[in-house]
C-alpha cells in the first residue's frame, strides 16, 4: 500500500475520532481534560477494528506503533501525583486493568506527576479517567523517533 493513501486515511480517522469529543457536553469534560487525543484515537481505532475489521485500519494501527495482538487491550501510562495506595491498586485491578507496579516513576523536578505502566481493557477508559487520583492518561503505544531533526547521530 502506498504511503499517501495510508496518510490520508489515518488523518481522516484521527479527525473523525476527535470530532465527537470536541462537540460533547460537560459529561465528557473529564475525558477531554485527562485523556490525551492520541490515546483516545487509539482506543477508538481498536473499538472500530473490533466492530468492523479492515486490513487498512489494521495497517494504520501497526504504523502508529500499536500492538494488534489483542485489540481489546490498550497499553497506557497512568499519571498520578503520588504512588497508588493499596485501596487504589485494588480498585483499578478490579476493573480488569493490569498494573505494572515496579514501573512506577515518581514526580521529579519540573514534572509534577509520576506515572505507571498498565494494560487497560478499551471499555474501561472513561471509568479510569473519572478517578480523582488519576491526573492524566496517555498511550504507551507509539513509534518513537529521534528528535534531532536532520542531524546525524
Amino acid at each position: 500500500m502506498s504511503k499517501l493513501p495510508v496518510l490520508i486515511i489515518a488523518t481522516s480517522l484521527v479527525f473523525l475520532t476527535m470530532l465527537p469529543t470536541s462537540c460533547t457536553t460537560s459529561d465528557n469534560d473529564t475525558m477531554n481534560e485527562k485523556v490525551s487525543s492520541q490515546l483516545l484515537t487509539q482506543v477508538n481505532l481498536r473499538k472500530e477494528q473490533l466492530a468492523n475489521p479492515t486490513s487498512d485500519r489494521l495497517g494504520i494501527m501497526k504504523n502508529m506503533g500499536m500492538s494488534v495482538d489483542n485489540l481489546e487491550i490498550q497499553r497506557i501510562f497512568i499519571h498520578l501525583t503520588r504512588e497508588l495506595n493499596p485501596a487504589q491498586i485494588e480498585e483499578i485491578e478490579t476493573m480488569g486493568i493490569t498494573l505494572y507496579l515496579d514501573s512506577w516513576i515518581p514526580p521529579v523536578g519540573d514534572h509534577p506527576t509520576g506515572f505507571i505502566l498498565a494494560d487497560m481493557p478499551v471499555d474501561k477508559l472513561e471509568t479510569l479517567a473519572e478517578k480523582d487520583y488519576v491526573v492524566k492518561l496517555e498511550t504507551a503505544e507509539r513509534m518513537l523517533q529521534p528528535q534531532n531533526g536532520a542531524q546525524p547521530q
